[in-house]
């Protein structure tokens, strides 16, 4: 077994989505030019149009990383049933936390700060931020449900109605600990919020 074997590193049009990525969060969608990907990535402006026909497009690409991202952890949790469900979604959070910590405390919700960001006739990029919380809505009642199976959380419990309050609950911890550049108020919030479920 080779020890020493390293990953490669990410290919022109990865490196260049996570780039923008970053960008978009901290200096804004609208503030952050194709050339400031260019100097940030060291990536040539012809290699980024080669992938990206335009800003709008990277933007769609940047918005499809953060979903993967999220769903890949999201996923990966709802297989830990050695851990309770509060556990899981803590350890999201824990997640979530550290990534907003890396930014410096801006874009709490990567969605919501690009869906507020992007242009109006920006229809698909705006299209797959709805589609990422359509798609999170049943991972979550899924998870609820587990919760309500093994006892976590009361018999009489709504699995809907609790991921959809979760969502709601989350995005506006999300939004205060921006705003305050507080991040304990993510977990006081969610934790407040399981304390209720029981």
């Amino acid at each position: 077994m080779n020890k020493n074997k390293t990953t490669s590193p990410p290919s022109n049009r990865q490196h260049v989505i996570e780039t923008a990525a970053g960008l978009f969060l901290m200096r804004g969608y609208s503030y952050t030019s194709m050339d400031d990907v260019m100097r940030e990535s060291q990536v040539s402006k012809s290699n980024i149009y080669y992938h990206f026909k335009s800003k709008e497009e990277l933007l769609l690409a940047v918005v499809n990383y953060w979903a993967e991202s999220y769903e890949r952890s999201l996923f990966a949790l709802l297989s830990r049933n050695e851990l309770s469900v509060e556990e899981r979604i803590m350890t999201f959070l824990d997640g979530l936390t550290e990534g907003i910590a890396r930014r410096n405390g801006h874009g709490g919700c990567p969605f919501v700060t690009l869906y507020l960001q992007c242009p109006e006739n920006a229809v698909p990029v705006r299209e797959r931020i709805a589609l990422f919380f359509t798609e999170l809505r049943p991972m979550l009642v899924k998870l609820f449900r587990q919760g309500a199976a093994k006892g976590e959380f009361r018999q009489q419990l709504d699995p809907e109605q609790a991921a959809l309050l979760f969502i709601a609950c989350l995005e506006g911890a999300l939004v205060l600990s921006e705003t305050t550049k507080d991040l304990s108020v993510m977990e006081t919030t969610v934790r407040s919020f399981c304390q209720m479920l029981h």
